[in-house]
């Protein structure tokens, strides 16, 4: 967009500003009492003071028609790519006998739609998108909907979730067990001045999630779980 408008960015300039607006997305994310995710309004309205800091981090005014236009490429049907260890993730657990498996999501109405351009959404009993649905995590009510949409109870209910505070701790005050998906790739998941959960099953790529599925159980909680999701040396 910035390109069209007569604008080049370097990738240098670029990842620069990404990095101020990702800090700025998940530290307004993890707030307390933030109830942007409830309300598609609000998550398109969140979206563009995302995108508006970047711009103001290249020094661009920032302009209504403008953010439109990020937007409208932000959620084109070929702006997705799944991670590679995604949909060998969803067939091995898929396969599992009477195991179902949903999203429970902090986004708006339109993730189902790009569940569907994907072509994800045939691993899927359900999507739950957050501004759809009138709820958002940490509540848990929103996983208890996750719950009913599949009739099981909590004890029998696995979440997985990149964020600690939303969906580890969600789940957990809904009855949940949890495991935490920590990628490290220059995410700032964990807000800004927080130690590194240790109270948690954690892994690194979702291709460690099948065996923990079909193990079943509860998980062991403590540095000594953490501990053990980690590679040997």
């Amino acid at each position: 967009v910035l390109a069209d408008d007569g604008h080049p960015i370097s990738e240098e300039e670029m990842r620069a500003a990404w990095e101020d607006a990702d800090r700025w997305f998940w530290d307004e994310y993890h707030r307390p009492g933030n109830d942007t995710w409830s309300d598609d309004g609000r998550i398109e309205e969140y979206w563009r003071r995302y995108h508006s800091v970047m711009l103001e981090r290249l020094g661009l005014q920032t302009h209504r028609e403008m953010l439109d236009r990020i937007l409208a490429s932000q959620f084109a049907a070929d702006a997705w790519e799944p991670y590679p260890d995604v949909e060998p993730m969803l067939a091995a657990v898929r396969d599992l006998r009477e195991v179902r498996i949903g999203v429970v999501s902090d986004w708006g109405s339109n993730l189902r739609d790009i569940m569907a351009e994907l072509a994800l959404d045939r691993y899927f009993d359900f999507v739950l998108p957050s501004g759809a649905v009138g709820v958002a995590k940490p509540n848990p009510a929103f996983f208890h909907m996750a719950l009913d949409a599949v009739r099981v109870q909590p004890d029998e209910a696995l979440m997985v979730g990149d964020s600690y505070r939303a969906d580890v701790l969600g789940a957990w005050s809904a009855g949940m067990d949890a495991v935490w998906l920590d990628r490290r790739e220059g995410m700032n998941i964990t807000p800004s001045g927080e130690p590194m959960p240790t109270d948690v099953r954690r892994i690194q790529t979702l291709d460690e999630l099948p065996a923990i599925v079909a193990a079943g159980g509860p998980l062991l909680r403590g540095e000594r779980s953490v501990a053990e999701s980690l590679p040997s040396a």
